[in-house]
């Protein structure tokens, strides 16, 4: 009986120890809901542990002081999928809309659509090149893999507020360009189990080093030609209406523990560069539990009437939960040229006036607090 009991334990401590392997069931799909809780003052917790196998990482002291979920669509749900081909999924949110390419080998960023990374409240449309790797199948311990990606973001510099940097200046400045390089080195260097609130996880931990280089070139009118300028070259690394703080390499380190059962990540630790203190923990959020829509419970949506429309359109929103929604209205490419925030339950309608707007075919969506997409729509508006 004793040696039964004596096997029985150490079947379990290889089961709890056990070393696993990551394949492309890891990878998200359409229709798939990542949730994930933050705790962004960890303490307590040793995610940079020596490289190994055996490990025990118990971040189980974590506390959920936000919550978020990663919605994952198919690309032809997004407004912008016309500029991503390729594409499989999108993820949608207040910000933009960001594309993914799934093979059975690599789960990879595209690029993004929507308001620009760099901060200067302008629409853009970025394309990784090559695309940003993300996941990889199959993903073993002691894997080591380097890729680097770029995105050229390009904006006129006659709008705000570009114009108030650029304007005053002696020389003819028609654009600017911000380069941005990501060059990321992933090693997969430990295995064990991860324990967060409510779950204990067999894992592969996976350290992230990557350093983001940022350029910002100008295109310099010189008579009957130009050229793109370096603008470090003319600022020094400072001046330059604060654009010289954009210039430069930022480092980022991350411990990110991966299952081979679920799509999140069981926890990512944001990490100083030195690796002495841990910033923030994204975690996957067992402590809630999803809920379900009853059988008859009618989506939220939205509805324009009269459509076409000529002097107004009024906004029908129905069987809204309670919450703040956003309803947007985008041009033809896709840019957002109208938003108002409400806050709505139940049945709502908006009222908008439409002398502002020019004659043409519009769209028109409906959006949540968390940044998903709840319905689009078409309007027509005509003008006398």
């Amino acid at each position: 009986m004793k040696k039964m009991l004596l096997a029985l334990l150490s079947l379990l401590q290889l089961n709890v120890f056990a070393q696993i392997t990551l394949d492309a069931g890891t990878f998200p799909s359409a229709g798939d809901t990542l949730r994930f809780a933050i705790d962004d003052t960890p303490d307590g917790i040793n995610p940079a542990t020596p490289p190994g196998g055996s490990t025990f990482w118990d971040f189980s002291s974590l506390n959920v002081v936000n919550t978020t979920e990663v919605v994952y669509r198919s690309a032809n749900q997004g407004m912008n999928a016309a500029a991503f081909p390729g594409a499989d999924l999108v993820v949608i949110n207040q910000g933009g809309e960001t594309y993914f390419n799934k093979t059975t080998s690599r789960f990879e960023n595209l690029g993004y659509a929507g308001e620009d990374p760099a901060g200067f409240s302008l629409d853009v449309t970025a394309r990784f090149q090559p695309a940003l790797v993300e996941r990889r199948n199959p993903t073993s311990f002691f894997d080591i893999n380097n890729s680097t990606a770029a995105l050229s973001l390009v904006f006129p510099t006659d709008q705000p507020p570009l114009d108030s940097i650029f304007g005053s200046l002696p020389v003819d400045i028609d654009s600017m360009r911000v380069r941005i390089t990501t060059d990321r080195l992933d090693v997969v260097d430990g295995w064990g189990n991860c324990a967060i609130p409510g779950g204990n996880y067999p894992v592969l931990r996976q350290k992230r080093t990557e350093y983001r280089n940022t350029s910002i070139d100008v295109y310099v009118n010189l008579g009957f030609f130009g050229q793109w300028i370096d603008l470090s070259t003319l600022i020094g690394g400072g001046g330059g209406g604060g654009l010289g703080n954009f210039i430069g390499t930022d480092t980022l380190v991350s411990y990110r523990f991966l299952s081979n059962t679920e799509k999140e990540e069981i926890a990512v630790a944001t990490m100083s560069n030195d690796l002495s203190t841990v910033e923030t923990v994204r975690f996957k959020d067992l402590t809630t539990t999803p809920s379900f829509e009853p059988a008859g419970f009618a989506a939220a949506t939205i509805q324009a009437y009269p459509n076409p429309a000529v002097e107004w359109v009024r906004f029908d929103c129905t069987n809204l939960p309670q919450d703040e929604y956003t309803i947007k209205i985008y041009n033809i490419i896709g840019k957002v040229i109208w938003k108002e925030n409400y806050s709505m339950a139940g049945n709502k309608s908006v009222r908008l006036e439409l002398e502002d707007f020019k004659k043409g075919t519009y769209l028109y969506s409906l959006v949540d607090s968390k940044g998903n997409t709840l319905s689009t729509k078409r309007l027509v508006i005509l003008k006398p």
